[in-house]
């Protein structure tokens, strides 16, 4: 997922540099961000969803080891909040098919009703697969379940969905993942507020260090004092 970040862009982002900290949420945000809006099928809520992944994240950047760490992260959550956020859909106002045209549209928007009605985990790898074109193994991790339990409800999607298209169900989906790609997406612009914290968050400990350390010295000067002080009386 973050195929464009290296372990050196990484470590300065979590070290809080600023155009690493933009890289790392940009090339996170944008493919999250569209997962998130043609699942949820509703901006509003897609708005709301793709800001908490920001917060969310900001809190765990320091945490993140290695690129695959934080990209695992970044597929793991953005489904967690879509479970956590997800709302009933309009069929009006859903994403999937605005200003969707075209001589097949009449299909195509018997397959998006057809999708919105599937059990959400059938939904999930349904959308994964073929909007966002993931790998069985992506949609494991970003599902928190295995592999098998993926092909299961993909099958199980395809077995409701597919007798709706008939002989045009990968034009279908084909259609499907354009649509998905051409969303548009208002990203935030969080990386200066997340620097912010992340560099606030290493002053807060360095002080905090800091002043471990003379409380330590503190307490060692006074038994020292003490020593000196009142050794002479205890010996007479």
């Amino acid at each position: 997922m973050l195929d464009r970040i290296t372990e050196m862009d990484l470590a300065a982002a979590r070290s809080g540099h600023a155009a690493a900290v933009a890289r790392l949420f940009r090339e996170a945000t944008e493919p999250c961000a569209r997962i998130i809006t043609t699942i949820v099928g509703r901006r509003d809520v897609a708005a709301a969803v793709v800001k908490e992944l920001h917060v969310r994240a900001a809190r765990q950047i320091e945490k993140w080891s290695t690129v695959e760490e934080a990209s695992r992260w970044f597929m793991h959550h953005t489904i967690i909040l879509i479970r956590e956020y997800r709302k009933p859909i309009d069929s009006s106002n859903d994403v999937l098919l605005h200003e969707v045209g075209g001589p097949d549209v009449v299909q195509y928007q018997a397959l998006v009703g057809a999708i919105r009605k599937l059990p959400d985990q059938q939904q999930e790898a349904f959308l994964l697969t073929y909007a966002h074109r993931w790998n069985v193994r992506y949609c494991s991790i970003a599902m928190d379940c295995s592999t098998k339990a993926v092909e299961t409800h993909l099958t199980e999607a395809r077995r409701q969905v597919q007798p709706l298209c008939g002989e045009s169900f990968d034009a279908l989906t084909g259609f499907l993942h354009q649509v998905h790609k051409s969303i548009p997406l208002e990203l935030p612009d969080a990386p200066k507020v997340i620097v912010a914290k992340i560099v606030a968050r290493r002053s807060f400990r360095a002080l905090t260090t800091i002043a471990g350390w003379l409380l330590i010295l503190l307490i060692v000067t006074a038994i020292v004092a003490a020593v000196v002080i009142l050794g002479p009386r205890i010996e007479t």
